[in-house]
């Protein structure tokens, strides 16, 4: 199964939220997504650990919930933002749905998908 090009661009905001800047992500052959931020994912294990180049492994439980493995966790609001926090507890971005395939972040970015195959995604400052 393909990997998800937004969501790989959805985490890979997450991971440069202290400095951001416009990128585009794109599916490469045989499977996997690079990001013109210098971000890229090889390859999504089967139990949904999506690992990026960093060494930084996006981690899904049963349950829904995510964690990366640098200690950064998710939390949902009553409306419907989700914050990215660090161990300490502070939130470094938040984002949350704005329409199909397009999400909107604290910091003024939006991701969406583009291309007509779902294969290319971008993030920018609208």
């Amino acid at each position: 199964m393909p990997m998800n090009v937004l969501e790989v661009a959805i985490y890979a905001m997450v991971l440069t939220a202290s400095q951001p800047r416009p990128y585009e992500c794109v599916a490469v052959q045989p499977e996997g997504v690079n990001c013109t931020n210098g971000l890229a994912v090889a390859s999504e294990t089967p139990n949904g650990v999506m690992a990026f180049n960093t060494g930084v492994q996006v981690i899904k439980d049963n349950q829904g919930r995510v964690r990366l493995s640098n200690g950064i966790t998710t939390h949902f609001d009553s409306s419907a933002w989700v914050a990215f926090k660090n161990p300490g507890g502070q939130t470094l971005i938040s984002v949350r749905k704005t329409g199909p395939f397009r999400f909107k972040f604290s910091n003024s970015f939006q991701c969406e998908m583009i291309g007509q195959n779902q294969d290319m995604a971008r993030c920018y400052k609208p």
